[in-house]
């Protein structure tokens, strides 16, 4: 399997005003708090490139999978996601993505990379009712639930405290 092609040339759509369709198959190069790509399948881009008057019009799909780490039990868990990419980027003007239209290819990794990253939640669950980490003994909770017998709060040098009329 190869990278996901994200170098495109666009000549013909700058000089002509022709649509690029576009059809990628690749794998994904991204990892992102706990969640990486997967490597196990290829991902698919799909969309079109357009130019209107003083900008270029990029519409995207992006289909694919991530092994994402669960907020609560640590276990890896495998997602299918989609991305939709609907940028203007302004021909004549500097852009957030620091395309340059003057080259004859252009790479839309770094407006790929942001609209898969927005797509991806910052706590991902690997089941609604996850229990998570048992925090005396650090066991995932899901398949067994820990039985620990609680310390008696008189052990603690703070225990005192709780016996103050406030």
């Amino acid at each position: 399997m190869s990278q996901l092609n994200t170098i495109f040339s666009l000549d013909k759509v700058l000089n002509t005003n022709t649509d690029l369709n576009i059809e990628e198959k690749g794998i994904l190069d991204i990892k992102y708090s706990g969640t990486v790509a997967s490597t196990e399948s290829d991902a698919t881009m799909t969309g079109l490139v357009t130019r209107d008057g003083d900008y270029v019009l990029i519409e995207l799909i992006i289909n694919f999978k991530i092994n994402s780490e669960c907020s609560r039990c640590l276990k890896i868990s495998k997602q299918e996601k989609e991305a939709y990419i609907d940028e203007k980027l302004y021909i004549k003007k500097d852009n957030d993505y620091d395309i340059n239209f003057k080259e004859e290819n252009i790479d839309i990794q770094p407006i790929i990379s942001e609209k898969i990253i927005d797509s991806i939640s910052l706590i991902t669950l690997c089941m609604k009712d996850c229990n998570g980490l048992c925090v005396v003994c650090g066991k995932e909770q899901n398949s067994s639930v820990c039985k620990h017998i609680e310390k008696n709060l008189k052990e603690s040098p703070f225990s005192s405290l709780s016996e103050l009329d406030l």
